[in-house]
């Protein structure tokens, strides 16, 4: 039978709403002297920059849980990123609202849930053509012109290129990454970038660093995206010579992983699937059987680290700039990525590979340098964060709210509600519940199960209480 997920998701929602209670209390909006501190809030503001402060944005595409200081992996090289954390605040459970690019995208920039939008990952370009020619429906962009900004962009932010121009006061038009199924039998298009060929994201680097070379008169809100480790993984050759293929580890797979999964959940995981001569298979057996896994995973650590050594050169260029002392730097992921977990590749499922991503935010004269916050949050209240950051009214469109002050208390009552077409997921504490639109559940402990090797429901168990009900756990 098949449910339209309109329909199911807006009854989901609508429901946990009502148990959780999505909005702050009274108490949550208390004085900050009364929080937390730790990892389990993230501080207000102690101290104020001379002047309203520049935002730079690094938005990243495709990038998982896989950087240096996450010990996500063996043989991962970000040090710039993970120089980046050492002086940022990070949110080491944060979450994407749909695991694959537009819709991410869409609900981060614009600040509204996936349900708000009709984005869930599935049929996405009508849904996304419509809130781009949004008459009443702005991104952040928008907002940061309006209170007086300058707003500057190259590389993917949007998920598009043609018709942003015009939500920003500078920019630059980026050369887009040709879609191709490569050489290798595999879907997959990896290799040693042509010699002379300047890698697109090296144009968006020397681009962001001549922007902060540039003076000023105004404050400015910059997006900067890299687009890689997005395929296709073509790469000077340095980024993969930090990766040789006899270090590398491929990722930890149980062949029985989707025995205990109802059958939705075995779905997501065979997705894509693919014809190959007349003959049906799945991403994953493609892979291993064309005897490259491990060279697939050498060419996305190597795309990790390239866009690790752009990372580099832009606070290189920031530190050095008259803007150092007065700019928040912001990097995210649009959403995870899988490379044989749960015997899944690419994004598009509900699982912690493709849905956790990197958080950081270095604002120093609001967050705690090397400071943590542990509990689950989403990318829905990164626009209402940024906003917050810069001191500007937080626009009445955004569903989120600021991450500004955050405790584990009102964590708990702000779940990470993630989807994937009819599929709904959300994690809050230590569990991730899934639902899909057959009635199939999910359920697991990541305390006890990183992996989540082990769903506590079985193939046919329903999981009873509700968020309520895990929330008191």
């Amino acid at each position: 039978m098949v449910m339209r997920r309109r329909t199911l998701l807006t009854a989901a929602a609508a429901a946990a709403a009502a148990v959780i209670g999505y909005r702050k209390s009274s108490q949550d909006t208390a004085d900050g002297a009364s929080l937390d501190t730790g990892s389990n809030s993230a501080p207000t503001k102690q101290t104020a920059p001379g002047k309203k402060p520049n935002i730079l944005l690094l938005c990243i595409d495709d990038l998982s849980d896989w950087v240096g200081y996450n010990n996500a992996h063996p043989g991962v090289h970000t040090p710039n990123i993970d120089r980046l954390r050492a002086q940022s605040y990070s949110f080491n459970s944060a979450y994407c609202s749909v695991p694959v690019c537009i819709a991410s995208r869409g609900s981060t920039l614009w600040g509204m849930t996936p349900e708000s939008l009709l984005l869930d990952g599935v049929e996405d370009d009508p849904a996304y053509a419509k809130l781009f020619n949004a008459q009443d429906l702005y991104p952040l962009p928008h907002w940061f012109s309006e209170a007086g900004y300058e707003t500057i962009s190259t590389g993917k932010v949007f998920h598009y290129q043609v018709g942003t121009r015009r939500f920003w006061d500078i920019f630059q038009p980026y050369k887009d990454f040709p879609w191709d199924w490569g050489d290798h039998g595999t879907a997959f298009d990896f290799g040693t970038l042509p010699e002379g060929e300047v890698h697109a994201d090296q144009l968006t680097a020397n681009f962001t660093i001549d922007q902060l070379n540039t003076p000023r008169e105004k404050p400015w809100f910059m997006a900067i995206g890299l687009y890689q480790p997005h395929v296709p993984w073509r790469l000077p050759q340095w980024a993969f010579d930090l990766h040789p293929l006899e270090d590398v580890v491929l990722p930890e797979v149980r062949a029985d992983d989707l025995d205990d999964i109802p059958s939705a959940g075995v779905d997501l995981a065979h997705n894509p699937a693919l014809t190959i001569d007349g003959q049906q298979t799945t991403q994953h057996e493609l892979v291993v059987q064309s005897g490259l896994w491990r060279q697939h995973v050498q060419a996305y650590l190597a795309a990790c680290s390239h866009t690790d050594a752009m990372v580099g050169q832009i606070l290189d260029a920031l530190d050095a700039s008259e803007y150092a002392d007065n700019t928040a730097v912001v990097l995210w992921s649009d959403h995870g990525y899988h490379l044989g977990e749960k015997l899944h590749w690419r994004k598009m499922a509900l699982w912690e590979q493709a849905t956790r991503v990197p958080l950081l935010i270095r604002a120093p004269w609001l967050l705690e340098p090397g400071g943590s916050f542990d509990q689950p949050v989403s990318l829905l209240d990164l626009a209402p964060t940024l906003t917050d950051i810069a001191g500007i009214a937080t626009p009445a469109q955004f569903e989120g709210q600021s991450l500004i002050g955050i405790t584990s208390q009102t964590a708990s009552e702000r779940p990470a509600h993630m989807r994937w077409g009819d599929a709904v997921s959300t994690r809050v504490g230590k569990w991730r519940w899934t639902r899909y639109a057959d009635g199939g559940e999910e359920l697991y402990d990541l305390e006890a199960d990183p992996k989540e090797y082990n769903n506590l429901l079985g193939k046919t168990g329903a999981h009873k209480g509700g968020l309520a009900a895990l929330r008191q756990r």
